[in-house]
């Protein structure tokens, strides 16, 4: 196997084992949220019955009679109940966007580096203006001192936001319009320009506490999209998967009692 080919099906690998770790998140969270419900309300209802019952929230509650009154007990468990699921529901499909996103960015940065292996001349006019040092136009020829050139790159190119690693990607492989690896599958810049945007916000804004439409398709996509880069890839450079090294090698190894 030729460090490219290694190197693609490491990738490969990766996103499967990544994939399968987010979506027993997911199942296990929503099985765990309903599951916990009952629990939640229990909670409640003695926060609720504390301020019913407990003289100290008369120091610090105006007309507590008159809340109540206006918003029965039983409707304030309820709504904070709903309430604890609802928030809980929001966190765990942003942390799951922001997970698939991470698994699909650095895919795209490995697959535009396989490409560099295989191809290191498509990638010249990328790095052709890049400065090299007198020792290192003493000591390498051109196929050397472009490997190093790109390996440059690419560590900046890490750095990039994931909108970019696929426009190098496409620009390399040029699929054919409307081309897809895949059944019921299409490369939409603009979905992926709002999930980049979203996930954006979740670390740096205010998307944490925020609903996000069909979490489980916006997921699956992201999931997707690596598998259709991969596709570019295969496309372009006719690398493909060894099943024996990634469904079997790349499987993690528990230790059994003896």
């Amino acid at each position: 196997m030729t460090e490219a080919e290694k190197l693609f099906n490491d990738v490969v690998a990766r996103c499967f084992d990544r994939w399968r770790l987010i979506l027993s998140f997911r199942i296990t969270s929503t099985l765990g949220m309903e599951a916990a419900k009952k629990d939640i309300e229990l909670q409640k209802i003695k926060f609720v019955s504390d301020m019913l019952q407990s003289s100290d929230y008369d120091k610090i509650l105006m007309n507590k009679e008159l809340f109540f009154k206006m918003n029965p007990p039983d409707k304030i468990v309820q709504d904070m109940t709903d309430q604890t699921i609802r928030e809980t529901e929001m966190a765990m499909n942003a942390a799951s966007i922001v997970f698939a996103h991470s698994v699909l960015d650095g895919a795209a940065l490995d697959y535009c580096r396989v490409t560099g292996l295989v191809a290191p001349r498509d990638w010249e006019s990328v790095v052709e203006n890049r400065k090299l040092s007198l020792a290192e136009m003493r000591s390498a020829d051109y196929e050397e001192a472009l490997r190093q050139k790109l390996d440059e790159f690419f560590a900046q190119l890490e750095r990039e936001s994931l909108l970019k690693k696929a426009e190098y990607l496409f620009t390399r492989c040029q699929p054919p319009e409307k081309w897809s690896p895949m059944n019921n599958y299409a490369y939409d810049k603009e979905r992926l320009e709002r999930l980049d945007r979203f996930r954006h916000e979740v670390i740096h804004g205010e998307s944490l506490g925020k609903p996000i439409a069909n979490a489980s398709d916006e997921v699956e996509y992201l999931m997707k999209t690596a598998l259709f880069f991969m596709g570019l890839v295969n496309l372009k450079y006719k690398l493909m998967i060894d099943p024996a090294y990634v469904i079997l090698d790349a499987m993690p190894k528990f230790n059994t009692p003896s």
